[in-house]
């Protein structure tokens, strides 16, 4: 399997579970509010950052467990935070899961090409 198909199925089931809190506590609306949006692109935009300069995260990734892991603490972690803070980080996540597609799409499409690439 390809890791742009593997990641993005890694993305979406993390996205369908995400999703699915907004919705089971009634919080979609919070999908709507600019800090959650702004704070889950940024992440995203740096954390992709991070692949596209060929940091220690690309070599990371390509290990099992970690992509495993990281899966889990997005998604454990953020339904966690419903318990504490609230729905905001859930819907902030979202947003950088969002993200991660538009610049998967913008990658397959051929529109932007990392310099590394």
């Amino acid at each position: 399997m390809k890791p742009t198909t593997r990641d993005a199925l890694l993305a979406s089931a993390s996205g369908v579970v995400l999703f699915a809190v907004l919705a089971v506590t009634e919080s979609l609306s919070l999908l709507g509010r600019v800090d959650a949006a702004a704070a889950g692109v940024g992440l995203a935009l740096f954390v992709e950052a991070l692949f596209v300069a060929d940091t220690r995260a690309v070599e990371l990734w390509e290990r099992r467990a970690v992509r495993l892991m990281v899966v889990a603490v997005l998604v454990v972690g953020s339904v966690l935070a419903v318990a504490v803070t609230g729905q905001w980080l859930v819907a902030a996540a979202c947003w950088g899961l969002a993200t991660y597609f538009v610049l998967l799409g913008l990658l397959v499409s051929g529109v932007w090409v990392p310099s590394d690439r």
